[in-house]
């Protein structure tokens, strides 16, 4: 049988089976289109993943305060439980292993922020004046606070370049005093836009001397 007489069998056969063809056919093509959409899902996931990856950056170590429980993780996966993290701990960390190239502790939180009649709700972090340096970041206007703002508990904030945008739309918001829980600050930087980090909008985010913050905290 040659090449000719397969391609008439084959269409005798499609014509007597219409349906069953046409169903055939069609999930033939449903089948190949699944898969082509998983396969565009999966890359624009490990795209999507990797990106917030790099933007953290490869060489950044986290240490969170983990439960009190022995039994429990992180102790059963590595046989230590840090249950308390203070300000001391990163500056000891900075200072006593060579390996750190720098260190910021943190704490963060909601709260309003207020200036003027505009009120908004956001994400505020307590950090340090090193807090540059560990996210390998930079400030767009102005400055972040210096140590000497860290260790005289200065009321100063920087804020996200989209807090910043929202706050005061266009007028310059460096020397303008906001206000968190009643409590002025004055708005000494504004930081460089970087959008999403680690599935987070960081340019929505304020930045407040952490001392400053943890004496808040304990007022």
């Amino acid at each position: 049988m040659n090449f000719g007489s397969i391609i008439k069998l084959s269409l005798v056969g499609l014509k007597a089976n219409k349906t069953r063809s046409v169903l055939t056919m069609l999930g033939i093509i449903i089948g190949i289109s699944a898969v082509i959409i998983i396969m565009s899902v999966g890359a624009g996931a490990q795209s999507l993943i990797l990106s917030q990856v790099e933007k953290v950056g490869s060489n950044l170590i986290g240490i969170l305060p983990g439960a009190s429980a022995e039994d429990g993780p992180p102790a059963a996966a590595f046989g230590i439980t840090v249950t308390t993290l203070r300000y001391e701990d990163a500056v000891a960390l900075a200072r006593q292993v060579p390996e750190v190239a720098a260190a910021a502790a943190f704490v963060r939180g909601i709260e309003t922020v207020s200036w003027q009649n505009q009120q908004l709700d956001t994400t505020f972090v307590g950090t340090m004046a090193s807090y540059l340096d560990v996210e390998d970041t930079e400030v767009a206007m102005g400055h972040f606070f210096s140590e000497s703002d860290e260790k005289g508990i200065a009321r100063v904030a920087v804020l996200g370049s989209a807090l910043a945008l929202d706050l005061f739309g266009g007028q310059d918001p460096l020397g303008q005093k906001i206000k968190i829980r009643r409590e002025s600050f004055e708005v000494i930087g504004v930081m460089k836009a970087r959008g999403t980090v680690a599935f987070e909008n960081v340019d929505d985010q304020m930045f407040i001397n952490i001392l400053k913050e943890i004496g808040r905290a304990h007022a």
